[in-house]
């Protein structure tokens, strides 16, 4: 079930596989309409790789050039990403107990970002910018 949502996702964004030219250079510098993994969301410039290493992000560089780290959190956090304001969200790479509810965080929004848990499975926590 999670690949298909997140083969959904992927039509829904309009994105396609990083090409091999711009794998690993910096989100920044390559082509918009791609997506690609990474063990480093919450950074302010990292690269997208081709390959899906166990526990790493997806992130999708949309057409417009807008990032977006896809990752699994709970319903009550999935609910906080429509709020204006102020958030803290912990995300998951991968489906985890609770954490079943795959979402596309808004790179731009993220603040704080702590480092990768590594013990807890690279679970993400972040803060999110308010919207506006």
């Amino acid at each position: 079930m999670a690949q298909n949502e997140l083969e959904q996702m992927r039509a829904a964004h309009g994105v396609v596989p990083v090409s091999k030219e711009d794998e690993g250079n910096s989100f920044r510098k390559i082509a918009n309409g791609v997506y690609g993994f990474t063990y480093a969301p919450g950074s302010e410039d990292f690269g997208l790789f081709l390959k899906q290493p166990r526990q790493s992000y997806e992130v999708h560089k949309l057409a417009d050039g807008t990032m977006l780290v896809l990752g699994y959190t709970t319903a009550e956090n999935a609910g906080k990403l429509g709020l204006a304001g102020a958030q803290e969200v912990q995300l998951y790479p991968e489906p985890r107990g609770e954490f079943g509810v795959l979402v596309a965080v808004p790179h731009a929004r993220m603040v704080n970002a702590k480092a990768l848990d590594r013990d807890d499975y690279n679970k993400l926590k972040t803060g999110l910018r308010p919207i506006g």
